[in-house]
């Protein structure tokens, strides 16, 4: 199984996702995508960590995504516009079947109204 994650979505993104991401590595037999900034997620791993990414697990990947959609942005002009953002990408990995499931936490209007565009 391959878990897509939003590394980006959420209040309390990048940390907690990653945070989340290495816990939850060493307790599921799955690969798990952090999809965002690459260097953003990278310097937070070696902060949180002391160790780059590939040293944690050969399982726990990167997915550069240059944009973010923010909570307070309207869903389906933020889904648009910004086509590299990490809910974006997700979907799209998803889609073309990189991964099995995508998670998020971040703006739950895009996350729904991205979903359905999905499923068609």
């Amino acid at each position: 199984m391959k878990i897509l994650l939003d590394a980006m979505g959420g209040d309390n993104s990048p940390d907690a996702n990653i945070k989340g991401a290495v816990e939850a590595i060493n307790k599921v037999k799955a690969d798990v995508v952090l999809i965002g900034k690459e260097e953003v997620i990278r310097n937070k791993v070696k902060e949180f960590y002391g160790k780059e990414i590939e040293e944690i697990s050969d399982r726990l990947k990167i997915k550069n995504a240059t944009e973010t959609i923010e909570m307070e942005e309207q869903p389906t002009v933020a889904i648009r516009h910004k086509k590299d953002s990490s809910m974006v990408v997700g979907f799209k990995m998803l889609k073309e079947g990189e991964g099995d499931v995508f998670i998020s936490a971040g703006n739950s209007g895009a996350l729904l109204t991205r979903s359905n565009f999905n499923c068609r």
